[in-house]
């Protein structure tokens, strides 16, 4: 059995995508990924708020954003101070901000939820209990799909090299990893890019890896976003196509002086 430790650690993220051909941002908790789902929380709280303003996109005008912080900072304090309440995810379009929980006790909901209408009443409030033991919503809906979850990774290291003061427009020496269920898938996809402009940096075996087979590729590129994007986007459908996955990239900084 799954529960929180002292090993959690939140990691919020956001993406951008299409709900219903409508664009939405989905913010959620990363770092829930390995834990979920919690067996002590299997009931889904959703609490909408309507926006008082959009854009053509269903989105709120920049004076209305401080206001959703200042709902989502009572709402979340006093889900998890009065349930423990554990906040997995939101969603914004179609001017609506949905805020998502999981909870063992859901009877305090509909009070908190009016507590809400006397803070803001200027907003209108709507809220659903369901039953989410294995915390569907979380994982299908909210947690990111394979390519908005690549995009999402890729950032997370182009902006750490960019706080180091990373050229991006530099070329320089990438690798990346990738992982197979056999050796036989492995040599499948490095046949694919041996002709390309990858070389190969390591071939090994790592026997406590689900997926043990391991390939180091690596190319000469710019660290932008775009040329990054490109090549992991091939090399993760490479990685899927023969049974394994991406496990991601990795470079040495190239500063201005360098």
């Amino acid at each position: 059995m799954r529960s929180m430790d002292s090993a959690y650690q939140a990691d919020w993220d956001v993406y951008f995508c299409y709900l219903e051909d409508t664009p939405a941002f989905i913010s959620v908790d990363l770092g829930l990924y390995s834990l979920a789902p919690l067996p002590d929380k299997p009931h889904l709280i959703e609490v909408v708020a309507g926006l008082l303003t959009t854009n053509d996109d269903g989105f709120p005008d920049n004076e209305e954003w401080a206001k959703l912080e200042e709902i989502e900072d009572m709402l979340v304090n006093s889900f998890e101070e009065k349930l423990e309440a554990t906040f997995v995810g939101k969603t914004l379009n179609s001017g609506r901000r949905a805020l998502y929980f999981y909870s063992g006790d859901t009877l305090l909901v509909e009070q908190m939820v009016d507590e809400l209408r006397t803070h803001f009443p200027e907003y209108t409030f709507d809220h659903q209990i369901t039953e989410d033991p294995t915390w569907e919503v979380y994982f299908e809906f909210l947690f990111p799909d394979e390519e908005s979850l690549l995009r999402i990774q890729n950032n997370k290291i182009l902006q750490l090299l960019e706080e180091q003061g990373d050229q991006s427009y530099v070329p320089r020496k990438i690798t990346y990893t990738l992982y197979f269920r056999s050796a036989t898938d492995r040599a499948a996809a490095k046949d694919e890019v041996l002709n390309s402009d990858f070389e190969v940096e390591a071939e090994d075996e790592e026997e406590n890896h689900e997926l043990p087979y391991r390939l180091v590729l690596s190319n000469q590129s710019k660290a932008d976003e775009e040329s990054i994007y490109l090549v992991t986007e091939m090399l993760m459908q490479l990685a899927i196509k023969n049974d394994g996955e991406f496990d991601g990239w990795e470079t040495q900084i190239v500063q201005e002086n360098d």
